[in-house]
């Protein structure tokens, strides 16, 4: 397969744009000014260094589809987070598991009295009583 033949009218203004920039000149005193302004240019960013956040974002270098995964990610462990608290907050009031009155009522020894509420911290006293377990041989 051979490319088509090229017509020789299809480049003309690219020649013509090319023939102009070669006799193209910067303005008078521009190579004077250059290191003054490179010089100037530095000494700004060294007084007035970019925020830390910025400078950190850019050592990421991400493309555009990344960023939005991440922000995706983000999001839906945001969303996770709330949904998931507000489902353990509906059940957050304390349940209590009763032992039997008798341990003959059930197969089991004996339970110990639980609840699923968070346990007492240091400065509170514990509410519920526990009884302890009976080891037998």
């Amino acid at each position: 397969m051979e490319p088509a033949p090229q017509n020789p009218d299809e480049f003309e203004a690219v020649k013509k744009l090319l023939a102009l920039k070669r006799h193209e000149e910067p303005p008078p005193g521009y190579f004077d000014r250059l290191p003054g302004e490179v010089r100037a240019r530095i000494a700004h960013a060294e007084a007035h260094p970019e925020p830390f956040w910025r400078r950190w974002l850019e050592t990421w270098d991400l493309s555009p589809a990344l960023a939005t995964s991440y922000a995706t990610v983000a999001v839906v462990l945001v969303l996770g987070g709330v949904w998931f608290s507000k489902q353990s907050g509906a059940q957050a009031r304390p349940q209590v598991a009763t032992t039997p009155a008798t341990p003959a009522d059930t197969n089991q020894p004996g339970t110990l009295i639980a609840s699923n509420a968070a346990p007492p911290g240091l400065f509170n006293t514990p509410t519920l009583q526990v009884q302890p377990a009976e080891f037998k041989k």
